[in-house]
């Protein structure tokens, strides 16, 4: 016979079954979100999409989706101290026998009864959480757009106008792009300052797109977008196809190639988040992208907040050496009229020397007339300028000066300060191998010529002397003993033997190039020049420059600078790059073999400027003035002289310490990591030297947005940020969380009250 009692029993086990399943259900969710908080989305979204067509993306904050995912917890927490008693008076005897009842009810697993509600109410949390999770389910793939990310995270990107900073600002608007975007759609991420990189190619992967957005930081340096569009046009507009390169003939004859496979472009929408301070690109072609541009900023009063130091320089006193005039230029890009003070710490080896403070009243940014004429007005910031002298600073020391305005609050505080260091004196190491030119001669012992260079002569007939070969040419210029070596009549034996340093070749070619004093032309004069080259600058008439015998050489490299040129695209002088060094080769002698000049360019006012010019280019040489100019992202290179295997950098503030070994045939020492504002400090054996990185830049500081921007032809005006719904379901959760426990809590009083 049946036992009447089983189904009973059975019957009063579907409520911890019940809650068993909700438990199995729940765990996925669970290891998904620990695995967003650990920052596995990215990876466990590919492995989902490849395995099961799912992604998921969780899309507020940790701390949110922590709670909800706490709030089934709470839930039965709840549940379990839910016992409430209205004091009523009853017999001893029922009040123990209700006792006794009460500790049942309250053990730990006596209270999972039959409860519906308790159910219906854990269902209503676990759908609301994989809601959180946003999962989605990946079709077959189709045809979507191609569109580029390109975010500005330069300096002015830092301006907090905003609230937050720009790039922030600029973070959240490309999120709203990415989120915008089907699956089938296929985004990339540029990001750009005065350089620009690719962070992301193309994917549709969302998330990781998400991810590297995110994990852009905020930089110091200037701006420019041609090369971040010039990523971009490689792709949309290319110029050759991998096709045409495998079907074209390899012997097809010069000038008469042709193309076999046009290249096809991928069109593609430009989403570029910037303040647009950065010169205009008129000569680039759009071509297959579509450019959309989104300014960053405040354009009210606030995005114009801004007071700037954009200039900071030294000049050493030409008549006392140990004094230095200061100059500081200060502009007012707010428009309201702003009271500051400039204040200047000098120090001198290190030490604190003296302080120097200006007051500054700068009127507002607005109309200005224009020099000459008081009816034509633009609008200019407001301008002071400062100068002082500071005395007792001799040339061997070391002096750093640190500038900062006073009293003000603006958006931008990066421009408030500037940095300054007043280099030593350093005297370019020059060796002259010759046999004796008295041209050379009288310009390098020149007494002006001796302050800025120290001159070791070495005859060509020592030269030619294998030990004086070896020990005073071969070894000294392995180890960086000289910064400019000049060969006149005379050349290194074999290309191992060129020295690391510069080097100046007169009427021989360096080798491994051959010589032969039958190739010559006679008679010739300077046809064209040219003027862009440091050792060509401030040159002029040099049509009037002519040589008696010019050697001719074969198989020049194509795309070397000819700085002289005769007749016939004759090569009289030309660069050539050699690792880091510069060599430069004049084919015609200054005298021949017998003394007899044999150029008139001694006779032109330009030959001494051009000496000077070789002298300070590629002698290397420091007359104490302010050391090179540099701004947040530009090399510095440190030429310590001598043969310095490794040299120690420190950051601004002495953050970061780097170590920079010798790199195989060479005697400077590049330093990349100049990203931070301040003054760096670069020590080696024996020496050291200081150098500043400033921004300095107007356009960075001038924070007003631009409304609209130029490149190549079109005018490419700023549009709405993408109008994104808002995403009101978290409300609906929030409100729903509410809904429940009010319900709990009615539903409690009815029963107990």
């Amino acid at each position: 016979m049946p036992n009447p009692t089983r189904p009973s029993n059975i019957l009063r086990m579907w409520f911890p079954f019940a809650l068993a399943v909700l438990l199995l259900l729940a765990i996925p969710g669970f290891v998904l979100f620990l695995l967003n908080i650990i920052g596995q989305e990215t990876a466990v979204n590919r492995w989902l999409e490849s395995r099961f067509l799912l992604s998921y993306h969780i899309p507020i904050p940790w701390w949110g989706a922590l709670l909800l995912f706490l709030a089934p917890l709470l839930l039965i927490l709840l549940y379990f101290l839910k016992l409430r008693r209205k004091p009523v008076a009853v017999p001893s005897t029922f009040l123990w026998k209700k006792s006794v009842e009460d500790l049942h009810v309250n053990a730990l697993f006596q209270w999972l009864r039959n409860n519906i509600l308790l159910i219906l109410q854990l269902l209503v949390l676990l759908a609301l959480i994989y809601a959180i999770l946003a999962p989605r389910l990946h079709g077959a793939g189709g045809k979507g757009k191609h569109y580029i990310l390109m975010i500005d995270n330069s300096a002015s990107m830092a301006a907090t106008d905003a609230g937050s900073s720009r790039l922030e600002r600029a973070k959240e608007e490309a999120i709203k792009e990415i989120d915008a975007a089907s699956d089938n759609d296929t985004g990339m991420l540029i990001v750009f300052n005065s350089h620009a990189e690719i962070r992301q190619s193309y994917t549709n992967d969302r998330s990781m797109l998400r991810q590297r957005v995110q994990q852009i930081e905020q930089t110091n340096r200037t701006t420019n977008i041609e090369e971040a569009l010039q990523l971009a046009d490689s792709l949309a507009n290319p110029k050759t196809s991998t096709e045409n390169e495998a079907v074209r003939p390899t012997d097809a004859e010069a000038g008469q190639e042709r193309t076999y496979a046009t290249p096809v472009g991928i069109t593609a929408e430009v989403h570029l988040y910037s303040d647009g301070r950065f010169p205009d690109a008129p000569e680039f072609v759009l071509g297959n992208l579509d450019l959309h541009y989104h300014a960053i900023g405040s354009t009210d009063a606030s995005g114009r907040n801004n007071l700037a130091i954009v200039e900071f320089n030294a000049v050493r006193d030409e008549t006392d050496p140990s004094t230095v005039q200061v100059f500081a230029r200060v502009l007012n890009f707010s428009n309201r009229k702003i009271d500051a003070q400039l204040e200047i710490d000098v120090f001198k080896q290190g030490r604190f020397f003296k302080t120097f403070r200006n007051p500054l009243s700068m009127d507002a940014y607005g109309p200005r007339s224009s020099a000459g004429s008081d009816a034509l007005q633009t609008e200019a910031p407001g301008e002071r300028s400062v100068s002082f002298p500071i005395s007792d600073i001799d040339d061997q020391s070391e002096v750093t000066m640190h500038a900062k305005l006073l009293g003000v609050q603006d958006v931008f505080p990066a421009d408030n300060e500037a940095f300054l260091v007043v280099g030593l004196v350093r005297k370019a190491r020059v060796l002259i191998v010759s046999d004796g030119n008295r041209i050379l001669s009288a310009f390098f012992d020149d007494d002006a010529t001796k302050t800025v260079a120290e001159v070791t002569w070495m005859t060509a007939t020592d030269f030619g002397k294998d030990g004086d070969y070896q020990k005073r040419f071969v070894e000294p210029g392995r180890n960086g003993a000289y910064d400019l070596i000049i060969f006149d009549r005379v050349a290194p034996r074999n290309e191992d033997d060129m020295p690391r340093s510069n080097t100046f070749f007169i009427g021989r070619p360096p080798p491994p190039f051959a010589f032969d004093a039958n190739k010559k032309v006679e008679k010739l004069f300077v046809k064209g020049w040219v003027s862009q080259h440091a050792v060509m600058r401030y040159l002029t008439g040099l049509q009037d420059v002519g040589a008696g015998v010019v050697y001719k050489i074969d198989e020049i490299p194509p795309r070397t600078p000819m700085l002289l040129e005769g007749e016939n695209n004759l090569a009289m002088m030309f660069a050539l790059t050699r690792n880091a060094y510069t060599d430069i080769v004049q084919m015609f002698p200054l005298i021949d073999d017998k003394g007899a000049w044999n150029t008139n360019w001694p006779l032109q006012p330009s030959f001494p400027i051009f000496w000077r010019n070789v002298l300070y280019a590629l002698g290397n040489v420091s007359d104490a003035a302010t050391e090179e100019r540099l701004q947040p992202g530009q090399p510095k290179r440190i030429r310590p002289g001598g043969a310095i295997e490794r040299v120690v950098v420190k950051t601004p503030g002495e953050k970061e310490t780097k170590t920079l070994e010798r790199q195989k045939n060479r005697s400077d020492f590049d330093f990349q990591d100049t990203e931070d504002l301040g003054v760096y400090t670069a020590d080696w054996e024996g020496g050291g030297r200081s150098f500043a990185v400033n921004l300095l830049d107007s356009d960075e500081s001038n924070l007003m947005p631009r409304d609209s921007i130029q490149i190549g032809q079109q005018s490419v005006v700023t549009g709405e940020t993408r109008k994104q719904s808002r995403e009101l379901w978290k409300w609906a959760v929030a409100l729903g969380l509410i809904f429940l426990l009010l319900e709990w809590y009615i539903y409690n009083k009815r029963v107990y009250v």
